[in-house]
């Protein structure tokens, strides 16, 4: 008679603990508040003056998977029943707003998400505008890493998002460590953006400013652009881009800004003061200015403006003026 084997005893232990564990794995996924991370994503994108909706938030790989994300800036300040909407975590309820209220929206096709445990936060990569855009933050959001993998200036519905009509390919790093304010009432604090260290630098090849969108902040009554270019921008063959700015404590330093092609440059140096909300940061920066002769007169009333513009000490080729203001609101005025 044959005699019947025991199953080993670790073999029993590993199993139930395979088990205990895949099914541990699964009722997290079945049962995570994917409606809660949704509202909380858009509330603190709201703290920033940014509105953040998101068409499916799903499990994947040891993370979580969003599809269809759409960030805006709105044109105005919005009304407690639409803060109240975008923040019910219902994404249908956020889909019946429309940019008219939210902004045009800057699509990003697909989101992966996963959680960091050395530094503690979140590690992101997104299929957006043709390319790639990886990085982390911090479970507090007091750091920032993004990285641009060759996007593409024409796709992902960013000629409405800016206002302008690009094509191009960009690519960079944004690296920024930002101390936390101190907290009120018991709550945790936010992230200081007026008191950021890192650096940002970026790369663009074959750019192309193909002109402004009719009806965007960017050309709308009273912007320098609307000033200066009554019809809209021109055509504009920009090239290539290269930029490095260094940030201490909120200030940053213009160590490398150069703009340009044949018929065009632009070459900048001075200073960024961050603050807490972007669109308020304020440029001090001397701006050299060299456009070819043919390229003048496209520009109309603007390139009048550019032969007034003082000729630049060192280099009589080029005009030179002073951008400040800020970021929201731009001025440039001839450098005297």
């Amino acid at each position: 008679m044959a005699t019947q084997s025991k199953t080993a005893r670790w073999k029993i232990v590993l199993g139930y603990s395979a088990f205990s564990l895949f099914a541990l794995i699964l009722c997290f996924f079945l049962t995570f508040p994917y409606g809660a991370l949704r509202a909380r994503i858009a509330t603190e994108a709201l703290k920033s003056g940014y509105v953040v909706r998101i068409d499916s938030l799903r499990p994947g790989f040891i993370g979580l998977t969003a599809k269809g994300v759409r960030i805006s800036q709105p044109p105005a300040p919005l009304s407690s029943e639409t803060t109240a909407a975008l923040t019910t975590g219902d994404p249908d309820t956020a889909r019946m707003l429309g940019p008219a209220e939210l902004g045009e929206a800057l699509i990003v096709d697909s989101l992966f998400l996963r959680p960091t445990l050395f530094p503690p936060g979140v590690a992101f990569q997104a299929d957006a505008l043709g390319g790639q855009l990886s990085g982390s933050a911090g479970a507090r959001g007091d750091r920032i890493r993004v990285k641009l993998d060759k996007l593409d200036a024409s796709q992902g519905n960013l000629r409405n998002f800016t206002g302008l009509d690009l094509e191009g390919s960009l690519s960079g790093v944004l690296n920024l460590t930002m101390p936390m304010t101190p907290g009120a009432n018991g709550r945790a604090g936010e992230p200081d953006l007026s008191q950021a260290d890192g650096e940002l630098s970026l790369e663009g090849r074959d750019l192309l400013l193909k002109g402004s969108v009719d009806g965007s902040i960017m050309a709308s009554k009273g912007s320098l652009v609307a000033l200066a270019f009554p019809g809209g921008l021109p055509r504009v063959p920009v090239g290539e881009l290269t930029a490095l700015i260094r940030f201490e404590k909120g200030l940053g330093t213009v160590e490398a800004l150069k703009i340009g092609g044949d018929q065009l440059e632009v070459r900048g140096t001075g200073t960024v003061k961050l603050a807490r909300r972007f669109q308020y940061s304020e440029p001090a920066m001397d701006v050299k200015i060299r456009v070819e002769p043919e390229l003048v007169k496209s520009l109309g009333t603007a390139g009048l403006g550019l032969s007034i513009l003082p000729a630049d000490k060192e280099d009589p080729k080029f005009r030179s003026g002073r951008l400040s203001g800020s970021l929201g609101k731009l001025s440039f005025l001839g450098k005297r």
